[in-house]
């Protein structure tokens, strides 16, 4: 007799069985791991294939099938949990940090459009906007050049408004570690103009 979760069962049909018993066979069973997987790994694939661009789809795929494996090692049968819904979460969690770790401009948090850098002159001509726009684009190339991601993604939260507490909160860092950054970008910046 196999007890899973709060169900007993006797030698159990694997195609019977939950994901959720299977999931929590899988750590002493290799056949009740193969055919977990076996139903997960058409979706793996198919999630791999939406999400790819930056990053190929076998790769992502590869990270998934990682995620779903942690999946298995941590899923609690006791909580009331579906085993599809915290898998689907540590799979797709796997590829997207993929996903933003292979990007070399580092993604800003919130919103996207960064009002620092948006011409307000409408009266100006064709050219200076143009002048403008190219300087901007300078400014920015050498902000990612010169700042670690996260020194980046501060400052252009910071430039378009927001407080130190929101900056914390949204990239779960304290409100300190949000000053130091601002106070290094500020002196790789003043290097920069020297």
């Amino acid at each position: 007799m196999t007890m899973v979760g709060s169900v007993h069962l006797n030698k159990p049909e694997l195609k019977d069985c939950t994901d959720e018993q299977l999931a929590v066979m899988a750590g002493s069973s290799s056949e009740a791991m193969c055919e977990l997987l076996a139903r997960y790994t058409k979706w793996i694939r198919w999630k791999a294939s939406q999400m790819s661009g930056a990053v190929e789809a076998d790769d992502l795929a590869q990270e998934g099938f990682l995620g779903f494996l942690s999946a298995v090692a941590s899923f609690d049968g006791e909580r009331n949990v579906k085993f599809s819904t915290y898998a689907g979460v540590c799979i797709v969690n796997r590829m997207r940090s993929v996903v933003r770790s292979s990007s070399r401009i580092p993604t800003p948090v919130g919103d996207t459009t960064d009002p620092v850098f948006e011409t307000e002159d409408t009266a100006a001509g064709p050219d200076s906007i143009v002048m403008q726009r190219e300087e901007q684009t300078a400014f920015r190339q050498d902000l990612i050049r010169q700042l670690s991601p996260q020194e980046y993604q501060v400052c252009m939260m910071f430039m378009g408004g927001a407080a130190y507490a929101v900056i914390a909160e949204k990239l779960s860092i304290s409100v300190k570690t949000v000053d130091n950054a601002l106070q290094r970008a500020k002196r790789k910046l003043r290097r920069r103009t020297m």
